[in-house]
C-alpha cells in the first residue's frame, strides 16, 4: 500500500489555520490507485483498505478490518512530505510520500525509488477532522 500530497494543500492549511498533520487525523478509505496516469482496477467491493492517522502521530493500515501495518508518522509541513515508520521493521528507513489533502480527499504519491514514484493513492475521508476550503 502507498501514500501522497501537494501545494494546494499548503494554501488550504494556511487559510484554515490548520497544519497538514492536523488535517490528516481520522480514517481514510482507498478510492483510487494509479500506476503513472493509468488508474488500476481493483476489487473494491471485496477489499476495503483504510488508513487511520491519530493525534498521537500513529497510523494503522487495514485491509478488510485486519491490521496489516502500523507505526509512527511525521510530516514535513514545508515540503508536504509524509514519513511512515513501520513498527514491524524498526531497521527499515521511513517510507516517504508526497501528500495532498483537498475537499476531504487524501492523495499519497510514492517518493524515493523510481518504482515507488510510479504509484499514487487517493483516499476519501471516512471519519475525523473535516478539511475546509
Amino acid at each position: 500500500m502507498v501514500f501522497v500530497a501537494t501545494g494546494s494543500f499548503a494554501q488550504q492549511a494556511s487559510q484554515t489555520g490548520q497544519k497538514v498533520i492536523d488535517l490528516m487525523v481520522g480514517t481514510w478509505q482507498i478510492s483510487k490507485v494509479f500506476d503513472g496516469k493509468k488508474e488500476l482496477k481493483s476489487d473494491a467491493d471485496s477489499t476495503i483498505q483504510t488508513m487511520e492517522f491519530t493525534r498521537e502521530a500513529k497510523y494503522i493500515s487495514r485491509t478488510n478490518q485486519q491490521k496489516v501495518d502500523s507505526g509512527l508518522f511525521r510530516v514535513n509541513e514545508n515540503h508536504k512530505i509524509l514519513y511512515l515508520e513501520s513498527a514491524g521493521d524498526a531497521d527499515a528507513p521511513p517510507v516517504e510520500w508526497a501528500i495532498t489533502i483537498k475537499d476531504n480527499i487524501l492523495t499519497l504519491a510514492g517518493r524515493g525509488t523510481p518504482h515507488a514514484a510510479r504509484f499514487k493513492y487517493q483516499y476519501i475521508r471516512k471519519g475525523g477532522t473535516k478539511s475546509r476550503k
